[in-house]
């Protein structure tokens, strides 16, 4: 990997919203084959996840992004397959979660949700959830959740992905 200079032991992966959905599918699913090279893991080294649709199941899951991936009428298998809490195991990447409880959109028992199977599986992870914040708080509209930046990078530095 020296022509493009990365690490590849702190190659990771971050999405926010739908985004988190795709990150943590692929922290959960690496191992699936999907493309022709036998040669590179797809397993990132760590997921960064905000506010992420986690789940498919129709208790917590994000309506639109569920219609969006499975359709209208989706089978139970697709239902679980892409329920990532149902996918963690030990070698999941570890991850870093921030969600806010008053979140309307993507409800904020899909990190709560992914962090106990983390847990569960005694794989690293850090979570921060805010009291504040909706959906789509980004770097931070205003109070407490705009401090997630931070933390996160904190969070990096002391898993030595970051100097």
């Amino acid at each position: 990997m020296l022509k493009w200079c990365l690490n590849i032991g702190r190659i990771g992966i971050m999405g926010f919203s739908a985004g988190g959905h795709l990150a943590a599918t692929l922290s959960t699913q690496y191992n699936k084959n999907v493309y022709d090279n036998d040669e590179i893991s797809a397993k990132p080294n760590f997921s960064i996840l905000i506010y992420p649709v986690i789940s498919m199941n129709d208790a917590i899951t994000h309506k639109g992004s569920r219609i969006n991936l499975l359709g209208n009428v989706p089978s139970k298998t697709d239902i679980e397959i892409f329920s990532n809490e149902l996918g963690v195991n030990k070698e999941t990447s570890k991850t870093f979660l921030i969600h806010a409880t008053d979140d309307k959109s993507v409800p904020v028992e899909n990190s709560i949700q992914y962090y106990l199977a983390l847990n569960k599986n005694n794989v690293s992870v850090e979570m921060h959830l805010y009291e504040k914040g909706g959906h789509g708080f980004g770097l931070g509209k205003n109070g407490r959740s705009k401090s997630w930046p931070k933390a996160c990078v904190n969070w990096l530095k002391s898993n030595n992905l970051i100097k």
